[in-house]
């Protein structure tokens, strides 16, 4: 059938339509992005500090998501993804993807609600830098794929591009994950638990990602 892109004959019973992949995961990481907006809504800040730590904190998380989303779409638009594991892989990425505005809501929590305690930041900080971890991590191993020389999924001279990305996502990945040790909750630099400065480098990586690539085709 013509809505089997990629499946094998005989075996067209286990084919999802990509197409059908790509409207799911365009409907959830659309969702995902506007909840925060809408979040921004319900809150009734009462001064103009609270608003501008509203912003700050759903400019993070926007800039998270569509960052994931632009790393995600250009894998998706490439690898085979209709029939196999990468189905069941994809569903946890989407999944991941779903619940991280109930964790970072959860996180930051509302200006109105009383100050939350430091073991209940603890715990909800180290649950979204799980999510993100695991988000990184699964994006690595699609990347990956791309990258192998033999499955030929590429043109070779993007093959270093998407081996770069690889290398980007797996240590955004093991930022996110070192950064639920307690001694980074616990430890401050300037006031500011290290936590947050190692999710920072999340950024940094890929600028840094991007500025390699550039030196390397020069």
């Amino acid at each position: 059938m013509s809505n089997q892109i990629g499946s094998e004959p005989g075996k067209a019973h286990e084919s999802v339509p990509r197409l059908r992949i790509k409207n799911l995961s365009d409907l959830i990481f659309g969702l995902a992005l506007s909840i925060g907006a809408l979040t921004l809504i319900s809150e009734k800040p009462t001064s103009l500090l609270q608003i501008a730590y509203s912003l700050v904190y759903f400019a993070f998380a926007f800039y998270v998501l569509a960052t994931v989303w632009v790393r995600y779409s250009r894998i998706m638009s490439v690898l085979p993804i209709e029939t196999g594991p990468i189905i069941a892989i994809n569903l946890v990425l989407l999944f991941l993807v779903s619940i991280e505005p109930y964790l970072y809501n959860l996180m930051i929590g509302s200006s109105n609600a009383p100050p939350p305690s430091q073991l209940y930041l603890g715990t909800t900080t180290s649950l979204w830098a799980a999510d993100m971890g695991s988000i990184m991590l699964i994006l690595a191993f699609f990347s990956h794929e791309l990258a192998r020389e033999e499955r030929k999924l590429i043109p070779e001279k993007l093959l270093r591009n998407y081996r770069f990305l690889t290398y980007a996502s797996l240590i955004s990945g093991a930022l996110f994950f070192a950064s639920i040790l307690p001694i980074f909750w616990s430890f401050t630099i300037f006031g500011i638990q290290s936590r947050f400065l190692l999710w920072a480098g999340f950024a940094v990586v890929f600028v840094v990602r991007r500025f390699v690539e550039w030196r390397t085709k020069n």
